[in-house]
């Protein structure tokens, strides 16, 4: 029968039916497209237009405007700055201005390795006021100051007691780090939050004061002006 004879031929067809699972699929395209680059373009200018029209009002952007900066920059002050960012404009989060740039500027914006950081907000107006060459995580260039710092520190000691010798004790290094890493996520620090977590754990503010002596407030201002900069 004709239908019967028609229906064995198909289902022939699709049992020899060949699914190609060694052949690696060919890249068209890849990036943003152009309706996308145009998106984010608009988002960056509305952006840079908001921060030069309230640069004088808002205390965080005075301090970024400046050069050098006439005061330190805190984290009260960028909380301030994120809040009327948010307020006027729902998009101007730290993630979308950052994916903005990478669309509108890919060569100039480095990848983060971690989203939704605060202190990156400091990154984000910099690049956007042409303030730095390259929009990169700040948690980087706190890092890379820090180092700096250290090394700087380590060289001004004078004839060590002992080879291998360094500015700081092991474990004074460890709360150095631990400093330099609350700064990378907000952006300052003060005594008091020496009382909170991680330093809590390991003594907090009177540990610090062991360590440190009456050298710690300096530290920790030196260490504020240094490392964000």
């Amino acid at each position: 029968m004709p239908a019967l004879r028609e229906a064995l031929a198909k289902a022939k067809q699709e049992a020899e039916q060949t699914i190609d699972t060694g052949t690696a699929d060919t890249v068209i395209s890849q990036g943003y497209d152009a309706a996308a680059k145009e998106k984010a373009a608009n988002l960056l200018k509305s952006f840079r237009d908001y921060i030069e029209l309230h640069k004088a009002e808002i205390t965080a952007l005075q301090v970024l405007y400046s050069r050098p900066y006439k005061q330190r920059l805190t984290e009260p002050m960028l909380k301030e700055l994120e809040k009327k960012l948010r307020d006027n404009n729902a998009a101007w989060t730290e993630d979308r201005l950052w994916d903005a740039f990478a669309a509108a500027r890919p060569g100039k914006v480095k990848g983060r390795s971690q989203a939704g950081r605060f202190a990156d907000l400091v990154g984000l107006v910099r690049f956007a006021l042409e303030h730095q060459p390259v929009l990169a995580p700040f948690a980087d260039s706190v890092s890379e100051r820090f180092n700096e710092w250290l090394q700087a520190k380590d060289a001004a000691v004078h004839q060590p007691a002992e080879p291998g010798s360094r500015a700081f004790t092991p474990e004074q290094l460890s709360w150095l780090r631990l400093i330099r890493d609350h700064i990378a996520a907000a952006i300052s620090i003060e005594p008091e939050d020496l009382e909170l977590s991680p330093f809590n754990q390991r003594g907090g503010l009177g540990k610090a004061h062991q360590l440190f002596g009456n050298q710690l407030n300096q530290l920790l201002e030196e260490l504020n002006e240094t490392l964000a900069a």
